[in-house]
């Protein structure tokens, strides 16, 4: 399958990954909610250990749906900086919902970060 580019104009949170072969930007969100859930996540903890399980889960669900077999490195430098920022905005938020705030914000970090980076 031909990876599609879009345009820097058009790089929404929806069609961050297009250029992956992710069409839609939600599935990333559902996906990873859903690899935390299995993984006994089942609530937020403003933790370093949750975090990795966040990273490791939006990694995992990247290279499931990516048309690659790897991660690149800007995808690696917006996952990092959206799990900076995403701690930084729930630190004092520990009640913050997992499902419906916390995936979805660090998801949406994520996506801007790899509109920025993508080069």
């Amino acid at each position: 399958m031909e990876e599609s580019q879009t345009d820097a104009a058009d790089c929404t949170t929806t069609r961050s990954f297009g250029d992956h072969g992710i069409e839609d930007g939600s599935t990333l969100v559902h996906r990873t909610y859903y690899r935390l859930v299995d993984g006994g996540r089942t609530t937020f903890e403003p933790t370093a250990s949750f975090y990795d399980a966040l990273e490791s889960a939006f990694l995992w669900t990247y290279l499931g749906s990516a048309t690659a077999t790897d991660v690149p490195v800007h995808v690696e430098a917006a996952v990092d900086d959206a799990r900076t920022f995403t701690a930084e905005e729930f630190a004092d938020r520990p009640d913050a919902d997992l499902r419906t705030e916390v995936v979805p914000t660090f998801y949406q970090y994520v996506a801007g970060f790899h509109c920025a980076y993508r080069g």
